[in-house]
Parts: C-alpha cells; sequence; structure tokens
C-alpha cells in the first residue's frame, strides 16, 4: 500500500478547525540556515575575543587603552561588525 500526502485539508476535516494553508513566500530552509550561521559566527566571535581579552594582564590592557571593565563591551562591537 502506497502512503499518502496528509493535507491541511484531511486536517482540518479531522479536527473540525481549519488550519491555513502553508504559504510558499515564507523563509526557506537555506536562508534559516544561513541565519544561524552568521548568529553562531557572531558569536564566536564574541566568546573568542572576550576569552583572548581575559588572558591579557591589567598592565598590557592599560597600555592599549583597555580597561577590565569594558572586555564584554568591546567583545559585543567586534560581534556586531562581524554581522
Amino acid at each position: 500500500m502506497a502512503a499518502q500526502a496528509i493535507t491541511s485539508q484531511d486536517i482540518n476535516a479531522l479536527t473540525g478547525r481549519t488550519y491555513p494553508e502553508l504559504e510558499s513566500g515564507g523563509p526557506s530552509l537555506r536562508a534559516l540556515l544561513r541565519r544561524f550561521a552568521t548568529w553562531y559566527e557572531g558569536n564566536r566571535r564574541y566568546r573568542e575575543t572576550v576569552f583572548e581579552l581575559s588572558r591579557l594582564s591589567d598592565y598590557v590592557l592599560a597600555d592599549i587603552g583597555i580597561g577590565r571593565h569594558q572586555i564584554r563591551e568591546i567583545a559585543l562591537a567586534t560581534r556586531r561588525r562581524a554581522a
């Protein structure tokens, strides 16, 4: 016996509710994956920046004009620039 595709009309008939048809104008899987990859890359860059700057001593950070309290702010700016 061959499998049949279940349509929204079948679901509507069984449940007594009306569900809209799927629109083809929605985001594609490729677009969603691209957005996820962009988000992940930004997140990775943020974590990497925080890690690298946190490893520096207070003296080195002062030499380059950064306070330890500014590390996350700088990492967020780096993440925004990457996007």
